[in-house]
């Protein structure tokens, strides 16, 4: 994976409690991806590369970057929020950790999502370069394309208002190299999400499949967790005593990038107004 974000991952970074009893749904294969009428989001998952201060992300993204991808596609979206991602030990980079930003862009359907980015008049040379350029700012990202609503879930019901934000840790993922998409997901939805559910502090588990064509990263998971040491407990304790697919020994037995966000984002660019550091 490149560690400088190119022209095009730049551009797509513009364009993204119930107390009831808990609910377990077997695992089983996605449904087809919905039609092009179905609300989606977009997600774009930031990391800060070593020696890049959030600062320098938040000031160029604040002041130039959100505003001209306003301009650009504000007659198509319908949210546009970023959240902070927590800065979390080093422990956890197991399972590839990014610590930056994810930001979540929300659209009607995916007809209107597309239409967006081809909008010539405001295009992609009209924006405002990061700092170091296009090919040389201090981030990188990945993005999926999911509907808002998830297609499937996996555990609900377990998550109640409290006093300090849940954990959400949110996984994008594939099939490693060299291994096939249908024996991944065979293992994915039998095998490991059967076992991710069962985790006793786990309070909520969904998953997506990308709607986006050809998606780098089709398969999107969010879980749910009281705080970090709860995380820690089961993805660092009890992961050693999963069962492993035939490609891999150890966790994460997959190809992925994650991070973790609290329950509510920290800049919503279409109805806030702050202080750009």
């Amino acid at each position: 994976m490149p560690l400088i974000v190119s022209r095009r991952a730049m551009l797509a970074v513009g364009v993204a409690g119930m107390a009831m009893a808990p609910k377990r749904s077997k695992a089983q294969t996605p449904p087809p991806s919905p039609g092009n009428d179905v609300a989606i989001k977009h997600y774009i998952m930031i990391d800060l590369l070593p020696g890049t201060d959030m600062n320098v992300l938040d000031r160029w993204y604040m002041r130039f970057h959100a505003p001209e991808v306003r301009r650009m596609s504000r007659a198509w979206q319908r949210n546009y929020l970023s959240y902070r991602a927590y800065s979390v030990p080093s422990d956890a980079d197991v399972y590839p950790i990014w610590r930056g930003r994810l930001t979540e862009i929300h659209f009607d359907s995916l007809d209107d999502f597309r239409e967006s980015r081809v909008n010539t008049m405001y295009g992609f040379d009209t924006m405002t370069p990061p700092p170091g350029g296009w090919g040389g700012a201090g981030w990188r990202t990945e993005t999926a394309t999911l509907p808002i609503n998830p297609q499937q879930v996996f555990l609900a019901g377990r998550a109640p208002p409290k006093e300090t934000p849940y954990l959400r840790w949110i996984v994008f993922a594939r099939a490693p190299a060299g291994v096939e998409s249908a024996a991944f997901d065979r293992w994915l939805t039998e095998t490991h999400v059967p076992e991710l559910a069962r985790l006793p502090d786990l309070r909520r588990f969904v998953g997506y499949r990308s709607v986006a064509t050809d998606p780098d990263y089709p398969i999107v998971m969010e879980l749910w967790f009281d705080d970090y040491p709860a995380w820690q407990q089961a993805m660092l304790t009890v992961a050693p005593t999963w069962t492993a697919p035939p490609w891999a020994v150890h966790p994460p037995f997959m190809d992925m990038v994650s991070t973790f966000i609290g329950e509510n984002p920290d800049i919503d660019f279409i109805n806030d107004r702050r202080v750009i550091p």
